[in-house]
C-alpha cells in the first residue's frame, strides 16, 4: 500500500508539472497579444474607475480619495515586479490585475452585500464581484469574440489554427478575475494546474448559487495566484490612509483622528518601519510615503519566500499584513455604512428589482432573448468594426428598434430592456442553472436551522436585520420546523444521515419545480426574471445608481443631500453607523485567521 501511494504521488506531481509547463506555453502565446486583450477589456472596465475603494464613492471628501482605477494600476505594478523575480508571466499577469474589478457593482462592497441579502429572501443566492466581472465579459459582452476579432484586425496574417489556440486560453484571464478574492487571508496560494475551462464556468457558476463559494476555488494559474495576494498587498495600505484622510477614524469621544495612533505604529514598526518616518508622517498628516513603504516590505517579503508553484508570505509578515488589516476594519471599514444607507439602499433595490422582473416577465424577455440569438443578432463579432471596437452601450443603441416594448415604459425602464436584450440564450441558461443551485442550496441551509432548533429544543428568532426584510426565509424554516416537530412527535427520527439530508432537499427542490409549493417558492421563471433584474442593478455604477434613485422617486432631494455627506461633516459619527451582519461574520473570519497564522510566528 505505501509503494502504491508514493506511485501515486509520484504521478501526480509528474502530471501538475506538466501542466505548469502547459499553462506558461499558453500564457505565452496569449503575451504575444497583450496589448490586443488589454485594448478590448480596457472597454469594459470604465464603469467603476472613479469609484473610490472603501470609502463610499457618493461621500467622499477629498481629491486623492483612492479610486478603483488607482487601485487596479497599483495592483498591476505589485504583480508585475514579483512575476518579473519569480520568473512569471509579466504582461498577462498584469492584465489580470488591471482588470480584476470590473465587476464591481455601485457602492463597492457593500451593493454586492445589499443585493445578495435581498436575494437570499427569496433563495435566490449570492452577487459576487468577482463573478459577476468574469460573467459579465464571457456572457453578456462576448469576449472571447471581440478579442480574436481584435488580434486578426492587427493582424491579418494570423491563420485559423493559430487564432484556435489563442481562444482555447483566453478563458485563464478570465480565471484570474473570477479567483481573485482576497477577502480572507491564506497562508500560500497554489494553483490548481489541472482546472479546465469546463470548470472555471462551473466555478462562476457556483459563485452565484453557493453562500461563500467564491473564496474556496483556487486559480488556474501561478500568475492569478499571484494577484490574488497582491490585491491585498495593495487595499490594506491604501484603505489605512483612505480612513485617516477621510475622517472615518474616530477617538472615544467621536473626534476625528487624523494620525497614526499606537495600535498602528506597534504593527507599523514591527514591520520595519522607522518610528522617526512615522513621527514625520503624523506632523505632516500624509501618509502615502507609509503607505509605499508597506507595499515595498510586503513585495520583498512575497519574492523571498514565494516560488513558480507557490505564491506566500513569510508566517510572521503575513500575520503582521493582515493584523493591519484587522485595525483598519475596526477603525475605519466599520464606520463606512450609515444607519440612514442601510435604511434606504436595500429598500430602493428590492422595489427596483421586483419592478424590472415583473417587466422581464410582461414582456417575456427571455423568449425575445432567445427569438434574437436564433437571428444572430448578439452575435457581437459581426458588429465590430474593422479598426475600432465600441462600447457595450453604443452597441446596445443600434438594436434599439429591437428593444421596443409592447407598453409603454420610462426611459429607465427602456435601459433596463436594452441591458437584457445584450444576453443570449447562454446567459439565460447561466441564470437559471444559478437559480437551480441557489434554491438546492437554500432548502438545506433552511432544513439544517430548521432540524437543529427542533433536536437541541430552542426557539426560533426571526431572522432580521435593518432595512431588510427575510418574512418569506423566515415562513419557510417555521414551516420545516412544524414538520420535524409533527415528525418527532410522532416518534420519526428528525437527525437525518447525509444521504437522508440529500434526498430530502431533492424531494423539495422537485415540488418546487413542479409548482407544487408555490406558498413557500416562486417558479422558476420568477426566479429567473428576478436574477436578471438583479444583474442590470448590479451593473450600474454610484452615480448612475443615485440618479436612478432620484429619478424614480425612491429619494428626495434631502435625503440626497444626507446621503452623500462627507464623512469628516458628520459629528456623531460613530451613532450614525450601522455594521451589517454579512460585514461582522468576514471580520470575524478574518480574524480568526490572522489569529491562527500569528501562533506559527
Amino acid at each position: 500500500m505505501k509503494i502504491k501511494n508514493t506511485i501515486k504521488e509520484f504521478q501526480g506531481k509528474t502530471i501538475d508539472k506538466t501542466k505548469r509547463f502547459k499553462r506558461q506555453i499558453e500564457l505565452k502565446r496569449l503575451e504575444k497579444y497583450a496589448n490586443e486583450i488589454d485594448m478590448v477589456l480596457t472597454l469594459y472596465n470604465k464603469k467603476s474607475c472613479d469609484e473610490t475603494m472603501m470609502v463610499k464613492g457618493l461621500r467622499k471628501s477629498s481629491g486623492e480619495t483612492t479610486v478603483r482605477k488607482t487601485h487596479q494600476e497599483d495592483v498591476e505594478k505589485i504583480t508585475k515586479e514579483i512575476a518579473k523575480k519569480l520568473g512569471l508571466n509579466e504582461q498577462i499577469v498584469g492584465i489580470m490585475a488591471k482588470h480584476h474589478d470590473i465587476g464591481h457593482t455601485f457602492l463597492g462592497h457593500s451593493g454586492e452585500w445589499w443585493i445578495s441579502n435581498i436575494q437570499e429572501d427569496d433563495g435566490l443566492g449570492m452577487v459576487c464581484h468577482n463573478a459577476v466581472g468574469a460573467r459579465e465579459l464571457v456572457f453578456t459582452d462576448h469576449i472571447y469574440e471581440q478579442i480574436i476579432d481584435k488580434i486578426k484586425v492587427h493582424n491579418p496574417e494570423i491563420g485559423p489554427k493559430e487564432l484556435g489556440k489563442i481562444r482555447e486560453s483566453l478563458w485563464l484571464i478570465m480565471d484570474g478575475i473570477n479567483t481573485h478574492n482576497g477577502e480572507t487571508p491564506e497562508k500560500e496560494y497554489i494553483p490548481n494546474v489541472r482546472k479546465t475551462e469546463k470548470d472555471f464556468e462551473s466555478e462562476m457558476l457556483k459563485c452565484y448559487g453557493i453562500k461563500g463559494y467564491d473564496r474556496t476555488i483556487k486559480p488556474a494559474t501561478a500568475e492569478a495566484s499571484l494577484m490574488r495576494l497582491a490585491d491585498q498587498i495593495s487595499y490594506i495600505p491604501l484603505d489605512m490612509v483612505d480612513g485617516l484622510r477621510e475622517g472615518l477614524v474616530r477617538d472615544k469621544d467621536g473626534n476625528i483622528v487624523d494620525t497614526l495612533d499606537e495600535d498602528y505604529i506597534q504593527v507599523l514598526t514591527a514591520l520595519g518601519i522607522d518610528k522617526a518616518e512615522i513621527d514625520i508622517a503624523n506632523k505632516e498628516k500624509s501618509y502615502s510615503k507609509i503607505a509605499e513603504r508597506l507595499k515595498e516590505i510586503f513585495v520583498n517579503d512575497v519574492i523571498a519566500n514565494s516560488t513558480k508553484g507557490k505564491i506566500t508570505m513569510s508566517p510572521r509578515v503575513m500575520t503582521l499584513m493582515n493584523e493591519l488589516r484587522n485595525l483598519n476594519n475596526q477603525k475605519a471599514v466599520n464606520n463606512v455604512i450609515l444607519k440612514e444607507d442601510q435604511e434606504t439602499y436595500p429598500l430602493a433595490i428590492r422595489e427596483l428589482r421586483d419592478k424590472y422582473a415583473k417587466i422581464f416577465l410582461e414582456e417575456s424577455l427571455d423568449e425575445k432573448i432567445k427569438q434574437r440569438s436564433e437571428k444572430g443578432i448578439q452575435n457581437q463579432r459581426e458588429r465590430v468594426l474593422a479598426t475600432t471596437l465600441r462600447t457595450s452601450e453604443e452597441m446596445a443603441l443600434e438594436d434599439e428598434d429591437e428593444a421596443v416594448a409592447s407598453a409603454e415604459y420610462s426611459e429607465n425602464d427602456e435601459k433596463f430592456i436594452r441591458y437584457i436584450l445584450k444576453s443570449d440564450t447562454r446567459d439565460l441558461q447561466f441564470t437559471k442553472r444559478s437559480a437551480q443551485i441557489a434554491l438546492r442550496e437554500s432548502i438545506g441551509e433552511e432544513l439544517d436551522i430548521a432540524r437543529d432548533h427542533v433536536l437541541n429544543q430552542k426557539v426560533y428568532q426571526d431572522k432580521e436585520e435593518l432595512g431588510l426584510d427575510y418574512t418569506k426565509k423566515n415562513a419557510r424554516i417555521k414551516s420545516y420546523i412544524s414538520r420535524y416537530m409533527r415528525k418527532l412527535n410522532e416518534g420519526e427520527m428528525v437527525g437525518y444521515s447525509e444521504e437522508t439530508r440529500q434526498t430530502e432537499i431533492e424531494t423539495i427542490y422537485k415540488g418546487v419545480l413542479s409548482g407544487k409549493l408555490p406558498k413557500y417558492y416562486e417558479d422558476m421563471k420568477v426566479r429567473v426574471a428576478k436574477l436578471m433584474a438583479g444583474k442590470y442593478i448590479a451593473s450600474l455604477n454610484d452615480s448612475e445608481f443615485l440618479r436612478l434613485l432620484e429619478q424614480e422617486e425612491f429619494v428626495s432631494q434631502e435625503q440626497v443631500e444626507s446621503l452623500t455627506r462627507k464623512y469628516k461633516d458628520i459629528e456623531n459619527l460613530q451613532d450614525e453607523v450601522y455594521i451589517q451582519d454579512n460585514w461582522k461574520s468576514i471580520a470575524k473570519a478574518q480574524e480568526k485567521s490572522t489569529e491562527i497564522q500569528g501562533e506559527v510566528k
